[in-house]
């Protein structure tokens, strides 16, 4: 099994004043996404909008887009008409298929700032018609255990989150209370990452709020939260 941390502070940030953009994986720039990917994750965006700002439009294309909102609210525009609400403790899938361009506006709760972390992941078939999934995970943060939120593997075809086109990946979360702890799935590429809080990796020592963890063939150590953390979690078989 190997073992890599990425620190918080290592992290590459853009500040645009209205957006905080931390990257824990290369994405402005030219370079090849796939190479610098984890797996098949390309892509773990740690973003903090402004309310009432917005990404404008833009073009995605054979992409899967996970938006995980933390706090406030995402309002999602697109080249086909839909306007889609996003609200925290809500998960939401694009599948970029053929090619879409979208929008996001953030909406804040009592005017805080909105905080969002987005995901990438490789689909497993290009040309894909575009298409979009979305829940609510409420309830299922309050149990305080690892839960399913999107996933393309066999195992969870009947509870698959939100879906995924991807048969070789599946994304977890969990909100966990202090001193409580799961278990992190095993996997061919495996990526822990801590979007609040700070908890203990069992054989790897503390992780605050944004490090990382990435870890290949491997997986199935206890992670026990030292504070109230929300950690998500990417278990995967393949590499692109």
């Amino acid at each position: 099994m190997e073992v890599t941390i990425q620190r918080a502070d290592e992290r590459t940030t853009v500040n645009l004043g209205w957006l905080v953009s931390k990257h824990s994986f290369p994405f402005a720039g030219n370079f090849d996404l796939h190479r610098n990917g984890h797996g098949v994750l390309l892509v773990n965006n740690d973003d903090v909008m402004s309310p009432g700002e917005s990404f404008d439009m833009h073009q995605h294309k054979d992409m899967e887009i996970i938006t995980w909102v933390m706090s406030g609210e995402v309002v999602h525009e697109d080249s086909a008409g839909n306007t889609i609400r996003i609200p925290a403790g809500s998960a939401q899938r694009m599948t970029a298929g053929t090619g879409i361009r979208h929008a996001e506006r953030s909406l804040a709760r009592d005017g805080d700032d909105v905080h969002v972390i987005q995901m990438w992941v490789a689909p497993d078939t290009n040309g894909l018609p575009p298409s979009y999934s979305q829940a609510d995970f409420t309830e299922k943060i309050r149990s305080g255990e690892l839960f399913v939120v999107a996933s393309g593997l066999h195992k969870h075809r009947n509870d698959p989150g939100i879906g995924i086109s991807n048969k070789y990946a599946a994304l977890y979360a969990a909100r966990i209370a202090a001193g409580a702890s799961i278990t992190v799935p095993r996997g061919k590429f495996v990526h822990v990452f801590v979007a609040a809080g700070a908890a203990t990796l069992a054989g790897t020592g503390e992780l605050r709020q944004g490090d990382s963890v990435r870890i290949t063939a491997g997986g199935g150590q206890t992670l026990t939260a030292s504070e109230e953390s929300e950690i998500l979690i990417w278990e995967m078989y393949a590499h692109f």
